[in-house]
């Protein structure tokens, strides 16, 4: 027996998308509680026609795409999108921005079956795909033009004054709500993901402005005499935060071979640009700072390796990441993920260690010339961080030996998340024992990570949190530096200077640029010079005439 399609007129279709929207959004529902709780006072009222007002809202744009046939196309999409967005914000507290369109976009394979899960397959299947397949199933009841269009803008009229009426009533109460809570609109689907494709596509649209080079004059003042050949070491992390780091005083030791050398200088003190890989590390290399970074134009521009390459610095960028974000598209580089070498990778990731073989050898392609190398590593990438170290750096246990974080107790997704911190303080500690043999040059190692994470304070795991509202796990960074005795032979700083504003000060990612801008021997005075000596972390402690 054949069971006849379900026959809706497209404007009730909308209605009831625009419901199973409205309750999809239970993540925005929630957050709202948590934010405001409801107690009965005049001042929470409010709280109960807060799904009135996201159906309102939501059926004002449903009613505006049920265009025939586009509406089979879109709709369906966006039931299956909104189900995939709202498992990470119920579950991980994600907010959907730009930022994080970006990550999914150039996240690799590898990367994305890392996130997949039973429960996220089965939470798409039964909110996404089935209700997605179910709405196709509809048989759609088209009026005449003029009918449907009445019917539409009634629909459209009527939600409008559901929310100007909501609004009429209770308009201190969400206005005090969403001023305290500005970024809580990121939690509503589909509405989070159709902003930031909007704001992506604008982004793209901006993008299309002439490139600028920057420092057309750069270059490298000469050394002095005697002084050995320049090697810098910058370490990109991943994913550490601050509150966890050894150094930082943090109750557990989780970087003991850093800790146990006397020539580590550590900023106690550091914020990121970002919350996620994508913003945070062009912003790092970027000329702007944080409060004036604009990401299509610093696609646009030269960044500090583009100089350093002007310079005539030996430059070369070795990723282990997702990919350099754009900094390296001009300059020589790798993404050494490629060589799936069996001993370091599996599955498509590899460990840190990976980035070492064939450490040497490009120290020495650089020949006589000063030489940045850029090592950019997975290091406490989530959520699967149990795969981010050997089982010999397994010493905090039990752990979370899975993707569903959400599942595991507090102890056990610290335990595993410490233990990546070992084996990134093993990594940055091999560096530097390498560098240490190479007594033919001076070298130094710069570490910060891009940003930090959450590991389920408040209800929030991961990161990417738009920067506005992120809570202090995912902006505060560690961050490090470690001189060879023969650079501080050269006398171009106070080395116990630099150690007391390292305790002492605030820094960001902002201070990067300009450091390592000048720690290279680029000419700060040369016409037309990026360098800002405000953000350069050395300059109080240089000396006179250096």
């Amino acid at each position: 027996m054949k069971i006849p399609a379900p026959r809706l007129t497209s404007t009730t279709l909308a209605a009831f998308a625009a419901l199973f929207f409205t309750l999809l959004n239970y993540a925005f529902f929630a957050e709202a509680l948590r934010a405001h709780p409801f107690r009965g006072e005049s001042g929470d009222w409010f709280l109960l026609t807060l799904p009135f007002f996201i159906f309102f809202f939501i059926n004002i744009f449903a009613q505006l795409l049920a265009l025939p046939f586009l509406h089979r196309v879109i709709m369906p999409a966006l039931i299956v999108i909104g189900a995939a967005i709202s498992w990470s914000s119920i579950f991980l507290k994600v907010y959907f921005s730009r930022e994080i369109l970006n990550n999914v976009l150039q996240a690799t394979s590898a990367e994305t079956l890392r996130v997949l899960s039973p429960s996220y397959a089965i939470w798409v299947v039964v909110f996404g795909i089935a209700p997605a397949l179910l709405y196709l199933l509809v048989k759609v009841q088209w009026r005449s033009l003029v009918r449907e269009l009445g019917w539409r803008m009634a629909w459209i009229i009527f939600s409008a004054l559901g929310m100007a009426g909501i609004a009429w009533g209770f308009y201190q109460d969400y206005a005090s709500f969403f001023r305290n809570n500005h970024g809580i609109m990121k939690l509503v689907v589909p509405s989070n993901f159709v902003g930031a494709a909007l704001s992506k596509a604008r982004m793209a649209w901006r993008a299309r402005i002439p490139y600028t080079r920057l420092d057309v004059n750069a270059r490298q003042l000469p050394p002095a005499p005697g002084a050995k050949r320049r090697v810098a070491v910058i370490i990109v992390g991943e994913t550490a935060r601050a509150q966890n780091w050894g150094l930082n005083g943090y109750a557990r030791q989780t970087t003991p071979r850093l800790a146990a050398r006397s020539d580590i200088i550590n900023f106690t003190q550091v914020s990121s640009c970002g919350t996620d890989t994508a913003t945070s590390v062009p912003c790092m290399f970027s000329v702007m700072d944080r409060a004036h970074y604009d990401e299509a134009h610093a696609e646009m521009q030269d960044n500090l390796m583009d100089i350093f390459q002007r310079a005539g610095v030996y430059v070369y960028w070795v990723d282990n990441n997702t990919g350099c974000k754009g900094v390296c598209n001009r300059i020589p580089n790798e993404l050494i993920t490629h060589r799936n070498l069996p001993e370091y990778c599996q599955g498509g990731e590899c460990m840190d260690d990976i980035l070492l073989t064939d450490f040497d050898k490009l120290i020495d392609s650089a020949q006589e010339k000063d030489a940045v190398l850029v090592l950019h590593t997975i290091g406490s990438h989530g959520p699967a961080y149990y795969a981010r170290y050997t089982p010999e750096y397994r010493q905090f246990t039990p752990t979370c030996d899975t993707n569903e974080i959400h599942r595991c107790t507090n102890e056990e997704l610290v335990n595993t998340y410490d233990n990546t911190l070992l084996y990134t303080d093993k990594f940055i500690a091999d560096v530097i024992g390498r560098l240490e043999k190479r007594t033919d040059m001076a070298s130094m190692v710069f570490y910060a990570s891009d940003h930090g994470e959450s590991l389920g304070e408040n209800g929030i795991y991961l990161h990417g949190t738009p920067r506005s509202i992120a809570p202090k796990e995912q902006t505060r960074i560690p961050m490090i530096f470690w001189f060879s005795p023969a650079w501080l032979e050269e006398g171009d700083f106070d080395i116990q200077c630099l150690r007391q504003r390292a305790q002492s000060g605030s820094y960001s990612q902002d201070n990067f640029y300009s450091t390592l801008y000048a720690l290279m021997r680029l000419d700060t005075q040369a016409p037309g010079s990026t360098w800002q000596q405000a953000l350069d972390i050395i300059q109080p402690c240089r000396r006179a005439g250096r």
